[in-house]
């Protein structure tokens, strides 16, 4: 994408007026777009091409690098096209678009840019492009342009900001693990688990979304012999670390004995196996996207039986991410 999209228009009324954005995009409907299963890629590649359409219909004239000030730190929040104060979202299936701003609070004004005439870009005129792929012939089949208040008109409201927590595994961690006879780092259960804990396994018709039934909970030790160690040189095949964490949930899940079909959707929220207070994830680089809860800080996630994140088991399989191979688990509960 061209290096003038990181510039700002010379003043907000330079931007080209939403209502013309869809003449100048509709030649992009019926254009082949193969998706790679990469999210930043697949990204990438449909900015490239929307930037290409709005480039050669001419852009709105770029602010004097001394005219303007970008003002979230290290540009957080700010568009890519900030030229055309424009986001663009890859929409591939389904009837219903779950919409995740990053950094910003979508219709609000806060300021993005400042000019030195006292002109702003706020976030609530950040303009958001939708392109529909159609899966089955690989092409574009449509594009809708919305701003954020027309999304909270028809749509409903924008959810509560989300903090998202990281967890940092070294490389040293990984390659003590790596070296390791079992390749398998695990902790025994928080204590207040090992009350309840089995190291038995027994049939069960559970499903996967119940909360944890206490009288048939696996042990950590359990889950090594049963999942770790039959994980260890399996290959999470998609290309995408989203994609790859629903792989290794439904290996999981197969190992533990549950029944879920291949088209059926898995629960999310947390824990990811809630009937086995267990979160599953995959280290691809250096740090695992932990969400909402942290570990690190101690909440109630089950009021009834009082289990906290303290408690809840973490499955992180450490995968080579060029080719998938799973070369290492850890397996704790929270609190280590």
């Amino acid at each position: 994408m061209d290096k003038a999209f990181k510039i700002p228009p010379k003043s907000p009324a330079h931007l080209t007026d939403t209502k013309e954005l869809p003449e100048i995009l509709k030649g992009l409907i019926g254009k082949e777009f193969k998706l790679t299963g990469k999210t930043r890629t697949d990204g990438t590649n449909i900015r490239k091409l929307i930037a290409n359409e709005l480039f050669t219909n001419g852009l709105p004239e770029g602010a004097i690098e001394n005219e303007f000030e970008i003002v979230p730190p290290r540009k957080k929040g700010v568009p890519k096209m900030l030229r055309e104060l424009i986001d663009t979202y890859i929409v591939t299936t389904g009837t219903s678009y779950n919409l995740q701003v990053w950094n910003r609070i979508p219709n609000c004004k806060t300021v993005l840019v400042r000019y030195d005439s006292g002109a702003m870009l706020k976030c609530n005129e950040v303009r958001y492009v939708f392109v529909k792929i159609d899966r089955e012939n690989n092409k574009i089949a449509s594009i809708v342009i919305l701003t954020a208040d027309y999304v909270e008109t028809h749509f409903g409201k924008f959810g509560k900001p989300t903090i998202k927590h990281q967890l940092l595994i070294s490389n040293k961690a990984r390659n003590q693990i790596y070296t390791s006879e079992s390749k398998i780092l695990s902790f025994h259960d928080s204590k207040k688990l090992s009350y309840y804990i089995t190291d038995t396994y027994g049939k069960h018709n559970n499903s996967i979304a119940n909360e944890p039934n206490l009288q048939n909970l696996y042990s950590i030790g359990l889950l090594v012999e049963m999942v770790a160690k039959k994980l260890i040189g399996r290959v999470l095949q998609s290309n995408s670390t989203k994609n790859r964490g629903q792989a290794l949930e439904r290996m999981t899940l197969e190992l533990l004995g549950y029944e879920i079909a291949v088209n059926k959707n898995l629960i999310g929220g947390f824990p990811d196996i809630p009937n086995q207070l267990l979160e599953v994830k995959v280290q691809d680089a250096q740090t695992v996207d932990l969400g909402r809860f942290s570990p690190e800080k101690e909440e109630i996630v089950f009021e009834e039986n009082n289990l906290t994140t303290f408690d809840v088991r973490y499955l992180i399989a450490l995968t080579d991410p060029k080719t998938g191979i799973i070369e290492g688990i850890i397996l704790a509960p929270g609190e280590n």
